[in-house]
């Protein structure tokens, strides 16, 4: 297990829980395909992690860590456990686990129409770079993103400035 809160634990998905993820992905996105779940488990970059209230799988977040970057693909509640910020717990996680991965960025697209998850994001710090034009049919896509380490790197350089004054 990797992170403990009360009830709630957050860890790497097995083999034996891509079903329930599956069941997940299905009933929230309408679309799933077990075969794909199960070959994150053999995957170096993508991972799902499954958020566990006692020992009922509640949701998950699919990432790909390959540093200096990550991509957030999917982030899941169960539909009877929405609005108790459950997805603050796996949003905390995620930006934990990157820096922990020397990650300086966190990558991720939205479609336009998710105000839920938009404001989701805004609220943990990400912002919009860029749009793809009619991405979901008629809706665009908003990418966004989150710097984690963006003031490090802005006091490295003026310290290397100012070392060679």
């Amino acid at each position: 297990m990797e992170k403990t809160n009360i009830n709630l634990s957050i860890e790497k998905m097995t083999e034996n829980q891509t079903v329930q993820v599956f069941e997940i992905e299905r009933e929230l996105l309408g679309t799933s395909n077990i075969d794909v779940i199960k070959q994150t488990l053999n995957s170096e970059t993508l991972t799902y992690y499954v958020l566990k209230k006692d020992d009922e799988i509640i949701g998950f977040l699919e990432i790909s860590i390959i540093s200096p970057e990550c991509e957030l693909y999917d982030i899941a509640i169960k539909k009877e456990f929405q609005g108790n910020h459950y997805s603050d717990v796996l949003m905390n996680f995620l930006i934990e686990k990157s820096k922990a991965e020397k990650v300086e960025t966190i990558f991720l697209e939205v479609n336009s129409i998710n105000n839920k998850a938009i404001s989701l994001y805004k609220k943990f710090g990400f912002y919009a770079y860029t749009i793809r034009k009619n991405y979901y049919g008629k809706n665009d896509a908003i990418l966004m993103k989150k710097d984690l380490w963006f003031w490090v790197f802005v006091f490295y350089e003026i310290f290397e400035i100012w070392k060679f004054k």
